[in-house]
């Protein structure tokens, strides 16, 4: 009888570790960004509706931004007036796509997001800006983002760096 509860125990072991347990810091990063991810889609699928509001929804009240320019915005309300300013002019009807480069939890409640966006069909692009290659911007955006005391995760940082063409091969 005690050789069979003990099977029983070691059986229970083997399966909470395999289940899990035995992976808990990769399982405590899957959840943050996971939930990041889908602020990055709502993001995405903003810019691609030109819906400023939306896009500035994912930032912190007090964010600081810092565009492709290296221009400093303060907070979401600035976000949102920077970006109906481009979705109504270079960048109407633009679409982007983004993809997480990497991805750095920094403790339980922040993170570190590295992203590539790629940005097709702009009208024009804003002065000291050009092409990575005809009719494509391509930008490395990173983001802190910070986990809200509603569980929810928004930006408190971001910058945005255009990737220049590559130079002309000699």
């Amino acid at each position: 009888m005690q050789f069979q509860y003990w099977m029983g125990v070691l059986t229970v072991t083997i399966a909470i570790i395999s289940t899990g347990c035995g992976g808990g810091a990769q399982s405590a990063q899957d959840a943050p960004q996971a939930a990041i991810e889908k602020v990055l889609a709502t993001e995405q699928t903003a810019w691609n509706a030109g819906d400023s509001v939306t896009y500035a929804d994912e930032y912190t009240d007090d964010a600081d931004f810092i565009n492709i320019r290296g221009q400093v915005f303060k907070g979401k309300a600035a976000v949102q007036q920077q970006h109906a300013k481009i979705f109504a002019g270079p960048f109407k009807d633009s679409t982007i796509s983004i993809v997480v480069r990497k991805f750095t939890l920094l403790s339980d409640h922040a993170a570190l997001v590295d992203t590539d966006q790629t940005v097709t069909n702009f009208k024009g692009l804003p002065p000291g800006i050009v092409d990575t290659a005809t009719g494509t911007l391509v930008t490395h955006f990173k983001y802190l983002a910070v986990q809200q005391g509603d569980g929810t995760w928004k930006f408190a940082a971001g910058q945005n760096t255009s990737q220049l063409p590559n130079p002309p091969q000699p």
